[in-house]
């Protein structure tokens, strides 16, 4: 049990009766809750553990709510308070990772999680004046999650619930606690800001499949009567640097007062770029002597199962009387499993060659072929000419169907006397 006793414009909190809510409205039209007034001291409290981190029992506000997935937690348990409002708060490092999703109705949503310390605090141990804060995958599936906070050495303001997570105790990432502002249901920027730029991206959590590329906005923002030349660069981890390339149009965006500027970030990945959803793509923005850094979560997926065709003769020459074969490959690529059937339409290369020419005939054995997954069969193709067949240049276009999946190529005939 706790209360807060006010000091300066800080409450700090003793162990004492209940911590009743707060007075101050919420910034988020959605919660019904009054926040109370408090600092990250105030959260975990003042009991370290092993690692430098908070303990459980000396937090400010147990047991906090009990699921970090509702979208309406409840405003106090058993007489504390568990909705807050902490002043002054700054990035402990400049980015925020994308982590933690899951399907819904709507889409596939993710967690934005980082780490806030308080510049204020006096503690030795670092630790202790630090605080884990997530924007919540289900709030913003409903809608009424904030935006991404932009990456900022500025100070910021933010209103959220208390949470206990004890599965990162031990774990540098989550400051060695298992306190958290779970969901963060608003931010803001503090006053007396020092003019300055953000980055955020969208999509928040990137996606690009083996063998194709796709695109992101990335968009920086003028804080606090920021106004210049924003200098641009994105890069990957090295393991995936060989494989995965990235480019920003423009590389240099300029902002004025108040504004912002987007840069169209591209990633082409190559089919032997290595499947995961957690690569790491780093931008990064530099104006003058400042930087700022936005990490952001890249998943490499593997593309729909497909199949593809390849004749080892595009082109051969028949005679009159006599008949050609090419042999056509048929390849599973990422696990294709199933049943191609091939088919073949000839027409003259030149239309001008004979008014009704008598075309050359074609088949193929098999007509239907059998693939397993990532493996490959084969087929002949025949192509034969009468006695009766108008000599000249011929198109076989052949088609390779499976469901709605359909592929294809040409060999080029030419029949001679």
């Amino acid at each position: 049990m706790v209360f807060s006793v006010l000091l300066g414009t800080y409450p700090i909190l003793v162990k004492s009766s209940a911590v009743a809510p707060g007075s101050l409205p919420s910034w988020n039209p959605v919660v019904s809750c009054t926040a109370l007034l408090t600092t990250i001291e105030g959260v975990i409290g003042n009991q370290a553990n092993a690692n430098g981190g908070a303990t459980y029992g000396g937090g400010g506000f147990i047991p906090g709510i009990p699921n970090k997935r509702s979208t309406s937690p409840p405003c106090s348990i058993n007489g504390n308070a568990t909705f807050v409002e902490i002043h002054g708060v700054q990035m402990l490092t400049l980015y925020y990772a994308v982590e933690d999703c899951a399907q819904y109705p709507n889409g596939n949503f993710c967690d934005t999680t980082f780490n806030v310390q308080d510049p204020k605090c006096a503690s030795s141990d670092l630790y202790m004046c630090r605080l884990h804060v997530e924007v919540d995958q289900a709030w913003k599936s409903a809608g009424i999650a904030p935006q991404n906070p932009p990456v900022t050495t500025q100070l910021f303001d933010i209103q959220g619930f208390v949470y206990w997570d004890p599965e990162h105790t031990n774990a540098d990432f989550h400051s060695f606690s298992g306190w958290e502002i779970h969901a963060v249901s608003a931010w803001r920027f503090s006053g007396s800001a020092t003019p300055d730029f953000g980055l955020t991206i969208d999509p928040s959590k990137l996606r690009v499949q083996q063998g194709s590329s796709s695109m992101a906005t990335l968009t920086v923002n003028s804080l606090d009567g920021f106004a210049g030349m924003v200098t641009l660069a994105a890069s990957v981890t090295s393991t995936i640097a060989n494989t995965t390339t990235l480019s920003l149009n423009p590389a240099t965006v300029s902002i004025t007062s108040g504004g912002s500027a987007i840069a169209i970030l591209t990633i082409q990945a190559s089919q032997s770029a290595p499947i995961y959803k957690y690569w790491t793509v780093i931008l990064k923005g530099t104006s003058g002597s400042g930087t700022h850094t936005l990490f952001v979560t890249l998943a490499i997926t593997m593309p729909p199962p497909d199949f593809s065709i390849s004749p080892n003769r595009t082109s051969m020459t028949v005679s009159i009387g006599s008949s050609g074969t090419s042999t056509i490959t048929l390849a599973s690529l990422y696990n294709f499993t199933g049943t191609v059937s091939l088919t073949a339409s000839v027409s003259p290369a030149d239309t001008t060659a004979s008014l009704s020419p008598v075309n050359p005939t074609v088949s193929f054995s098999p007509a239907i072929v059998s693939l397993s997954a990532n493996g490959t069969g084969m087929s002949t193709l025949s192509v034969s000419a009468s006695l009766l067949t108008t000599p000249g240049t011929y198109t076989v276009a052949i088609t390779a169907n499976s469901g709605t999946i359909s592929h294809s190529a040409t060999v080029t005939v030419t029949i001679t006397l």
